[in-house]
């Protein structure tokens, strides 16, 4: 394990210019209220890079034209506040897990930069910080205000974002990471039979979500992000995460949801009926959307572009919805599937990369193609993970059942 973080940050260091820096921080938890703060969260560029879940923790690295030398900067111990929250990371504990073999503590963090920057930063040199934002209203983060610092101190040095160099490495998963996708989904797999089995005896959204959570929970893992359970019309909303509506046994209940396993997620939708069995309409709209995951799914293999696999399953929905009477025209596709079909999937759910990108082995990407008809309280989104391989792709999902007569079977044993 050590040695994934170890080769990670050897290839990401040889990306970068000679004469440069490198300085990356774990992040910590976002005030929430009073003397409250929201769950942590590691920051997942520091995480691949090191493997350490910490907040406050700081990776540095110099590259020069010999051999890279690299530091992690942890918070000294304190007696009192150890009672209270635990003990802080350890130099021994930060080496063992990361394999970094000069562990120092925060405060020398920039004596150590002047130091560097005077003895070895003869020629202008670099310092390269992960300075993404999803949009320029979002606060500051540490990297920023640290950008701010390095601007002021040392007006010489060029300051560069290095976040989609490591995006760019991250998109291709190595084995393990692979299998700690895999082992999220088989958590996630396990959920989801518990809520079919127990869907009959829920009145109410939310208590279908606890039974993902009590699963969740039970095996040592969290969500992935927060799930969605939209019944009837409510599923016509991409990103409800209410979860409040009472269930009525004649609607579909749309359940987008996945559990995370060292920081690897799974992202799975699935349909089914509350009640236990699909209506006659429900069964047409559904048999589309399944029609059009087996069929986008055998497209999905490496020097395709995501473009085309989104074209072709928007043409299918397309042509689906006009065989069971939802559309006249093919162009009205968009009142009823307006989302792309996929993204790319790793330590965040919504990984790193571009949604139209040409796929290649090593990529994990989701295929959810759906349709959205709130007139009749209908929503049906199906979507499984795939990995890219050599000759095709793996569809690592596939043992979540999807087929109607699966679903409706299952759903009904408790009955029998």
């Amino acid at each position: 394990m050590k040695d994934f973080f170890i080769e990670n940050r050897k290839t990401f260091l040889e990306g970068l210019r000679d004469n440069s820096i490198v300085v990356l921080f774990s992040g910590s938890a976002p005030h929430r209220s009073r003397d409250a703060y929201y769950k942590y969260d590691v920051d997942k560029n520091f995480y691949y890079l090191t493997g350490l879940e910490r907040e406050n923790l700081i990776y540095m690295a110099i590259k020069s034209t010999s051999e890279a030398q690299e530091y992690l900067f942890i918070e000294k111990s304190d007696p009192i506040l150890e009672k209270w929250v635990g003990k802080k990371l350890s130099p021994e504990e930060a080496q063992d897990v990361s394999g970094v073999k000069t562990v120092l503590f925060k405060e020398e963090l920039k004596p150590k930069l002047n130091s560097i920057v005077q003895s070895t930063m003869t020629a202008p040199g670099r310092i390269y910080l992960d300075l993404f934002r999803n949009s320029p209203e979002d606060a500051s983060s540490t990297a920023n205000i640290f950008a701010a610092y390095i601007k002021d101190s040392y007006p010489h040095i060029q300051i560069r974002d290095c976040s989609k160099k490591i995006a760019a490495q991250r998109l291709i998963k190595s084995n393990w990471e692979v299998e700690n996708i895999k082992r999220a989904i088989s958590i996630t797999k396990s959920a989801y039979e518990l809520v079919l089995q127990k869907v009959l005896s829920c009145t109410y959204e939310y208590q279908v979500e606890a039974y993902l959570d009590f699963c969740f929970k039970l095996n040592g893992t969290d969500h992935a992000f927060e799930t969605i359970a939209a019944s009837g019309k409510n599923a016509a909303v991409l990103h409800y995460v209410k979860n409040n509506s009472p269930l009525s046994k004649e609607n579909l209940i749309l359940l987008d949801f996945g559990a995370r396993y060292r920081n690897y997620c799974a992202d799975v939708s699935r349909t089914f009926p509350v009640g236990g069995r699909f209506s006659d309409r429900q069964k047409k709209i559904y048999s589309v959307v399944l029609d059009t995951l087996k069929e986008t799914t055998k497209m999905m293999k490496p020097d395709v572009s995501m473009k085309e696999v989104n074209d072709f399953a928007r043409g299918m929905l397309a042509k689906g919805a006009l065989e069971i009477g939802l559309i006249k025209e093919e162009a009205e596709i968009s009142n009823y599937y307006y989302h792309g079909i996929g993204h790319p999937l790793g330590l965040d759910t919504h990984d790193v990369g571009d949604r139209d990108i040409i796929l290649k082995p090593g990529m994990v990407f989701t295929c959810e193609p759906g349709l959205y008809i709130e007139s009749e309280g209908i929503g049906v989104r199906i979507e499984d993970d795939i990995l890219i391989t050599k000759d095709g792709n793996e569809n690592l999902t596939k043992d979540l059942i999807k087929e109607i007569d699966e679903i409706e079977e299952l759903m009904n044993e408790s009955l029998e």
